[in-house]
């Protein structure tokens, strides 16, 4: 870590760590972040990042497993060893970090516990398992960074297709508005590379080899021909999730968790994701050089409808569109009005739902939508609920009571804390409100003067001040 004075602005440089474990493969990423105190003389700094530079990337990897269910830990804490050795730092060299476990290995039986052992291993990061959405939402900020960061950005659908899935999202003006996963990847089928005999066919893609009656077995030698009516199939499909081509009959059966709402022909499209570096307009000689059918799929995709009848924009990042670390870690006092249960703190990592609709503007309902919507990315059950702006009078706080447990009504069934963060000064007042309507002794933190948004992490520490006040440390993801 460097730090140094430039007039009355202290700017430190530091390192940061982005690891990604995704259903098919792992990779790591270092960066150097130059961050600025902005706080002008305040006690506690408020830091901006002002530039980043990736400094290392690892090679990709098969996510090692020691069986369906089950990931190979040893393995992966060798990987991150040896990347570090490579990358010459250590567990010290990091003050941030981010490992995001995702798709078939977040749902593992020991994906907890791998990723917060590895945590304490790689250093104190933010750790999180992403189901669909929220996985969606990482690739497709990633890949069309420099999309979503223009100004008056046009929308975007990100198409971030893996091993085992395709995630798409859908921003606009830079937000991600909707997301979807489909199951169809490049290593849905496997081969042996010298004798092209099929090892592995997973269990959807089986069941359209039935309905198609297509002459592909496993344990049987296959080549490019007679894969291509099955790649064919799956492309079609692709397709037809923004509207493209003509409907398939065995779309249903492909969507993960749900399908994309209808899309505006004039959105701009991204690709990332394993697949995203096959999209070559002709097939190399050895096309299954990978042992899978990823060339395949990409060289296909290159000649559908999405190339041919929507704008395909160049992607940042393609097989490593993930965060490459956790930045912008500010630490901020919120004090004079809070309302907490001392026994729910200290809590670590708690995503951040952000609520940017005033109920001035927006019906409660459309709000509570919006909020839902967001909760449904995260598998974790305790997240922050950062909320837009809030007048602070008595009619105005009890319709954000309402919404609140309207929205969080799932959460409340199962008596799980309540983080409620405002920027405005009403924490107190909402706090009472709120545990009125609360069965009794219910576990509620509510913070003010907290600027946060969706994508942030919280560290809420214990009370200091006489209680009158806590720390509170918001951890921004940082995208290549």
């Amino acid at each position: 870590m460097e730090v140094k004075k430039e007039g009355d602005i202290m700017v430190e440089k530091l390192r940061t760590v982005g690891i990604d474990i995704g259903t098919s493969t792992t990779s790591l990423i270092i960066a150097e972040l130059t961050i600025t105190d902005i706080s002008a003389g305040f006690s506690l700094p408020q830091l901006a990042i002002s530039h980043k530079r990736i400094i290392y990337r690892s090679p990709v990897i098969f996510t090692p497993l020691l069986s369906e269910t089950q990931i190979d830990a040893a393995q992966l804490k060798q990987f991150v060893t040896s990347q570090y050795h490579r990358a010459h730092v250590t567990k010290s060299s990091f003050k941030l970090g981010a490992i995001i476990m995702t798709g078939e290995t977040a749902r593992k039986a020991n994906a907890d516990r791998v990723l917060h052992a590895l945590s304490e291993y790689a250093g104190d990061f933010v750790c999180a398992t992403a189901g669909p959405g929220l996985e969606s939402v990482i690739a497709g900020k990633s890949a069309a960074h420099s999309l979503l960061t223009q100004p008056d950005p046009q929308p975007v659908i990100n198409f971030d297709i893996g091993g085992g899935t395709t995630n798409l999202a859908y921003f606009v003006n830079g937000d991600c508005q909707d997301t979807a996963c489909f199951d169809i990847g490049g290593r849905l089928i496997r081969l042996d590379h010298d004798s092209n005999v099929i090892t592995y066919i997973a269990p959807k893609i089986q069941q359209l080899i039935t309905q198609l009656d297509l002459p592909i077995r496993l344990g049987a030698v296959t080549s490019v021909s007679q894969l291509q009516p099955l790649i064919n199939a799956m492309v079609a499909l692709l397709e037809n999730t923004i509207g493209l081509g003509d409907p398939v009959a065995y779309f249903n059966q492909f969507v993960t968790d749900k399908s994309l709402q209808p899309v505006p022909s004039t959105v701009r499209l991204t690709f990332s994701g394993g697949v995203a570096d096959c999209l070559v307009d002709q097939l190399p000689v050895d096309s299954f050089r990978y042992g899978d059918i990823g060339l395949l799929l990409g060289h296909t995709l290159k000649q559908s409808l999405l190339f041919k009848e929507r704008v395909v924009c160049p992607a940042d990042e393609t097989i490593q569109a993930t965060v490459i670390g956790a930045g912008s870690q500010s630490m901020i006092l919120s004090g004079s009005t809070i309302n907490y249960d001392r026994s729910t703190l200290p809590l670590k990592n708690l995503p951040v739902v952000k609520v940017s609709q005033s109920l001035k503007e927006y019906s409660p309902e459309t709000v509570v939508a919006n909020i839902q919507q967001q909760l449904s990315l995260f598998e974790q059950s305790v997240i922050a609920l950062a909320l837009g702006p809030v007048t602070a009078t008595f009619e105005g706080l009890q319709q954000w009571v309402a919404v609140i447990l309207k929205s969080m009504n799932a959460s409340i069934k199962d008596r799980q804390p309540l983080i409620i963060v405002t920027q405005e000064n009403v924490a107190q007042a909402l706090g009472n409100s709120l545990r009125s309507q609360l069965p009794p002794n219910y576990p509620v933190v509510v913070l003010d003067q907290i600027s946060a948004s969706s994508g942030d992490y919280l560290d809420v520490g214990l009370p200091v001040a006489g209680g009158e006040a806590v720390p509170v440390i918001v951890k921004t993801l940082i995208f290549s």
